[in-house]
């Protein structure tokens, strides 16, 4: 009986890890508000007011806006060779702006061109 129980929770280990989705590659994103892995030296050489203004930019990025971002880095990382920590920094928070601002106004401007009055009828 002892053997059969043995078996028994020895099938049931292996179906729940079958069950369990595969680890992606590479580490977990970072959670929201965080800098990128590797960015943390960079976005140290900004300002006090730099560093707060990318944490807030951070924290409340969409997951497409997360994407634009991911997709630019990963585009400017072969152009960073040899750059100080500042100047990254300096490129990490306007890509970071250009990409926060850029979607924030277009939200923006569509939600008031959406609200249109007739005030002639």
């Amino acid at each position: 009986m002892q053997v059969s129980s043995g078996n028994t929770m020895t099938q049931m280990s292996s179906t729940e890890s079958a069950q369990r989705p595969p680890r992606p590659d590479g580490p977990p994103p970072p959670p929201p508000g965080s800098v990128p892995p590797g960015l943390e030296d960079a976005v140290l050489s900004l300002t006090d007011e730099e560093q707060e203004s990318t944490t807030e930019m951070l924290a409340s990025l969409s997951s497409e806006q997360q994407d634009s971002l991911k997709a630019m880095l990963d585009e400017l990382k072969p152009m960073t060779d040899g750059l100080s920590d500042e100047d990254i920094g300096s490129i990490f928070f306007e890509a970071l702006s250009s990409i926060y601002n850029s979607d924030s106004s277009e939200t923006a401007s569509n939600s008031s061109t959406s609200i249109q009055v007739d005030t002639y009828a």
